[in-house]
């Protein structure tokens, strides 16, 4: 399947480098687009998948209990 990013997308970008003051070249800005729409692209297709939190393949995070404090 062939992709080409739509003129919101490539604004987007442009947008987005000016806002991160990051110089990207015509050609930088067109791949990036093209990245951004094959993304968009999936999340459509997994948009309404029917997917529960067992489905989730990564840990829940958890952070460690706080360490109790040396009595000095």
């Amino acid at each position: 399947m062939v992709y080409l990013p739509a003129p919101d997308v490539i604004d987007y970008v442009r947008s987005s480098a000016r806002f991160l003051d990051l110089p990207l070249a015509d050609a930088q800005v067109e791949r990036v687009a093209l990245h951004l729409t094959r993304t968009r692209a999936m999340v459509g297709a997994l948009r309404n998948a029917p997917l529960g939190p067992e489905d989730e393949l990564a840990e829940v995070f958890r952070p460690a209990p706080f360490p109790a404090e040396d009595a000095a």
